[in-house]
């Protein structure tokens, strides 16, 4: 029978050894002598009432109880130690957010500054999060559709030591966990399927579908689960599926490179842009007011590698952005601070619109009235920059302004901002060019063509890509048009309408849609002589036509 070797046995000697609490090993708190202590102060300050002091000075081999030399180690067993129950405080909330204290049948809402003890069961609704922080300073952001119980949360008498124990049922949490000293100490965060335990880190923990999920940023973090260990280090995650063991860490996605806006945010909407991450399936977008993220006023997941950023205040803000890999482990953060100054916001622009062209010499300017407005800003100019403004108003009141003189015709910009009711000025909207161009003429209908059956009537073309429109009718003000058709061509041709009077006009459409003045109208007489007379009814008659049948 063959025996195993000593190697052979320090795989599973390895193993056994995560499996065994590290108080197990190291069941004593250490404390160093300063000047002016003694054991009975010390023993007052640290031990439990029922441990007497003489115990402590047998334990160290104290020989003077009345002399400690400043610098001496004194060992203290932890079971000795006074254990007293720690309590968590809301440092921020946003959105719905609820808590069931113990002992208690109903929720309340959480609210900043709020104490909660062990026992406490917390959950956030959709689009909601907070944060709480815990008597080591550690913190936990807890994330939308969550459920998060303080389990135990105990502290070790003025040792400075702290025994926090959370369960996740579902959801998500970010953890910034004070580096801990003293044997005593542990923070971790049990889900259905995985135990993550820490002594000083910043590490994520999520609990959905049937899977758990642990990724670290900075230190490392023991993941049990199935009576099994794996040691993450920084920078790797490991995703467990309820009831299995953990597997091997994986990597995580390096951060993405962020395209952060190096000057205040003006306009509305703002894209936020990144750099793709090779081997992202998506992306996870966070906003918060400050660097810290103790509460999200964005939490979005993306397959595009940019996001239209909310509307907020004025005033600072942090964003960061992290890649899903193919396992759901989401990557290293890239963070850039913007500051908004997009407030009060332009009102919409009705007309003229960008690109468009005006007839009139002395144009109208349109827009939308803002609920922020009190008043608004206009200016008119002919270069895109305003160095020299043509026309300016500081403050409008009302939707429209009008040129205050007439406008040579040519390319010109307009632009308007909104004055809040605090006298501050928002951004004003992009230089908005517009054409002024002269009035499309007016055709006038030419020599027609005839036949036994049919009519045809031409005018002039005007320019590429203008339209017509041609109207005959009975009477001369065209209350119900017989013939009323749009045309690509500056021509007719339609069968004969009927026998006797007929009054015809033309006008013409620009490529922007805007229909010209009506041309003269026209009187056209169809029956059974020979020849029939066109005669101009408006405009002082002058031109005759001729139509052969």
């Amino acid at each position: 029978m063959m025996h195993p070797t000593r190697n052979s046995w320090l795989p599973w000697l390895a193993a056994l050894l995560l499996l065994v609490p590290p108080i197990l090993f190291a069941t004593d708190w250490t404390y160093r002598v300063r000047p002016q202590d003694n054991i009975w102060n010390l023993s007052g300050r640290y031990l439990k009432p029922d441990v007497p002091w003489q115990k402590l000075q047998e334990y160290n081999k104290v020989a003077d109880p009345y002399h400690l030399p400043p610098g001496m180690t004194l060992r203290v067993p932890i079971s000795w130690l006074r254990v007293q129950p720690a309590s968590a405080t809301v440092v921020a909330v946003m959105g719905g957010a609820h808590v069931q204290l113990a002992g208690q049948s109903q929720a309340e809402n959480v609210t900043p500054g709020m104490t909660l003890g062990y026992g406490a069961h917390l959950s956030t609704d959709a689009n909601a999060s907070l944060s709480l922080q815990f008597a080591d300073g550690s913190r936990v952001l807890m994330e939308e559709n969550s459920a998060l119980d303080l389990d135990q949360m105990s502290a070790y008498g003025r040792t400075g030591m702290v025994d926090t124990r959370l369960r996740l049922q579902h959801g998500r949490v970010t953890n910034t966990v004070t580096p801990m000293t003293g044997v005593g100490a542990h923070f971790s965060v049990e889900t259905p399927g995985t135990i993550s335990s820490v002594r000083g880190t910043h590490f994520r923990v999520t609990a959905e579908e049937s899977q758990s999920r642990t990724e670290v940023l900075t230190g490392r973090v023991d993941v049990g689960g199935d009576h099994a260990h794996v040691l993450v280090p920084k920078e790797h995650g490991v995703a467990v599926n309820d009831g299995a063991r953990p597997t091997q860490a994986q990597l995580l996605l390096p951060a993405p490179a962020l395209h952060c806006p190096a000057q205040p945010i003006s306009k509305l909407p703002f894209v936020l842009a990144w750099a793709s991450l090779d081997g992202a399936t998506r992306y996870r977008v966070q906003l918060a007011s400050s660097n810290k993220f103790e509460a999200l006023l964005l939490d979005h997941v993306t397959s595009a590698a940019q996001l239209n950023l909310p509307d907020v205040p004025d005033g600072d803000y942090a964003v960061r952005v992290r890649g899903i890999d193919g396992q759901k482990l989401e990557g290293e953060d890239a963070v850039c601070s913007l500051h908004m100054n997009a407030h009060p916001q332009p009102p919409l622009v009705m007309e003229p619109l960008p690109g468009g062209k005006v007839r009139d010499t002395r144009p109208s300017f349109h827009w939308t009235e803002s609920l922020e407005a009190s008043s608004y800003v206009w200016q008119l100019a002919s270069d895109e920059q305003f160095a020299q403004p043509l026309a300016s108003e500081a403050q409008l009141t009302g939707d429209n302004v009008r040129a205050p003189n007439a406008l040579p015709y040519g390319h010109y910009y307009w632009r308007i901002a909104t004055r809040d009711r605090h006298g501050k000025l928002g951004p004003f909207t992009e230089p908005m060019p517009f054409d002024l161009v002269p009035q499309p003429p007016a055709p006038e209908v030419g020599k027609p063509k005839a036949s036994k059956s049919e009519v045809s009537l031409g005018w002039q073309a005007g320019t590429p890509g203008q339209r017509y429109r041609i109207q005959l009718d009975r009477h001369p003000d065209f209350a119900h048009p017989r013939i009323d058709q749009t045309l690509d061509q500056p021509t007719l041709q339609i069968k004969k309408p009927g026998s006797g009077t007929w009054y015809v006009r033309v006008q013409t459409l620009d490529t922007d849609g805007y229909a010209g003045p009506w041309g003269a109208v026209q009187k056209v007489r169809l029956g059974g002589c020979i020849a029939c007379r066109i005669g101009a009814v408006a405009a002082g008659g002058g031109v005759v036509l001729w139509l052969l049948l």
